[in-house]
């Protein structure tokens, strides 16, 4: 689930294909207009892909392909087509209150909004992210070589030795980057609060701002990654903090990000998202139906038997306190508080990659065909009801 002001995880797969667009990233584009060309108006937003919606006090923000960002106050019928200076695949979502938020895209694309989902502006693109990581290495390299002039150790600087020549096969990849253009995707935000937000995304990419959003730093190295796994989602509840990701990936930080822990994982393959329920449980899901819950902060896990072999993407906690989670071929999983599951699948057999709930008991989808409504609905009959159209 994107919850209000907690973005989770995002699955990225089988949008356009059947491979994960998250963990791909398209080498052979020269052309880096996708970066500052506005997205285009449109009238079929709604019907076209989308990534990620979240609920911002009384209103919602979805947001999808080609820079496509939509929102609608709950009281209204119709969805507005926000103003957004980019024309990336948007991949999350992040708000620190309702009128600050945060979007990730592919190209190292990073929006803000100052008008609770209006009005978009890049504040970071994959240019300035090869500068960052540039001096992320730089600095790293810097510091290995002055502690390898005064270690005894041979074992020790032999370690030492190891991690400046990753290191320094990292950064001859910096540089290539510089002639040849960005082509990591940013895949998933975390506000903590106005000032701090935490970015994640591809090749163990991890930034963070301590002063909104006004200068970023890499902090890759807060987290025990060193073969750079895919980061896909990051979300957390009060001061505990989860990051998810390719190879089972899962990292607690109980400080609001400050440390990170590396847990050990039930799974080994990719996890795409996760979320904390009410009752402060975790939960993770990923490839091919796998989804486990902890109720001790991931210090261990329970798996849960979905019955499903379609990929998990993102979840939350209904009204009534069951779990709900969706995935590929139209599935939502209801996760009842004993852990049985009852399989629902939407009609429109589509790729879904987020889910909110409603006050009003309905469930809200984004995926490949736009948004879609359980109970089973086109957004245009949704539409009408809510201007009382017969």
């Amino acid at each position: 689930m994107r919850s209000s002001f907690a973005p989770v995880g995002v699955l990225l797969g089988a949008l356009l294909s059947t491979s994960l667009l998250a963990q791909e990233s398209d080498t052979t584009i020269k052309d880096y207009d996708v970066i500052t060309a506005p997205a285009l108006p449109s009238d079929e937003i709604r019907s076209e892909v989308l990534i990620e919606i979240t609920q911002v006090g009384d209103r919602l923000v979805a947001a999808g392909a080609h820079g496509n960002i939509i929102w609608r106050d709950t009281a209204d019928s119709e969805w507005q087509q926000a103003d957004v200076n980019s024309s990336i695949l948007i991949t999350s979502l992040g708000f620190s209150n309702e009128t600050i938020g945060w979007a990730t895209g592919h190209h190292g694309v990073l929006l803000k909004t100052e008008d609770g989902g209006k009005t978009w502006r890049r504040k970071l693109d994959g240019f300035d992210l090869i500068k960052l990581e540039e001096i992320y290495y730089e600095q790293r390299i810097s510091d290995l070589k002055q502690r390898l002039e005064s270690v005894d150790d041979s074992d020790e600087a032999s370690e030492i030795e190891w991690l400046l020549e990753d290191l320094q096969f990292r950064l001859s990849n910096i540089e290539m980057a510089m002639k040849e253009g960005p082509s990591k995707p940013l895949l998933d935000v975390y506000a903590v609060d106005n000032n701090t937000i935490y970015v994640i995304g591809a090749y163990g990419t991890f930034l963070e701002t301590n002063d909104g959003g006004k200068s970023w730093k890499v902090v890759a190295d807060k987290l025990d990654n060193p073969n750079g796994y895919h980061l896909n989602a990051i979300f957390g509840s009060n001061d505990t903090l989860y990051i998810a990701g390719e190879s089972g990936m899962v990292f607690r930080s109980l400080d609001k990000g400050e440390n990170w822990k590396r847990l050990e994982s039930p799974y080994r393959g990719s996890l795409f998202g996760g979320h904390v329920d009410t009752q402060q449980r975790l939960w993770i899901y990923g490839l091919r139906g796998n989804a486990f819950v902890s109720d001790d902060k991931g210090d261990s896990f329970t798996k849960i038997e979905t019955g499903v072999g379609v990929n998990l993407s993102a979840g939350t906690t209904s009204e009534n306190e069951n779990q709900l989670i969706v995935g590929h071929s139209g599935v939502i999983l209801k996760v009842k508080n004993d852990f049985s599951v009852e399989k629902i699948t939407h009609p429109s057999g589509s790729v879904m990659t987020d889910i909110i709930t409603l006050e009003n008991g309905e469930w809200l989808m984004t995926g490949r065909s736009g948004l879609l409504h359980w109970p089973a609905q086109s957004e245009k009959t949704a539409t009408a009801e809510k201007q009382g159209v017969q």
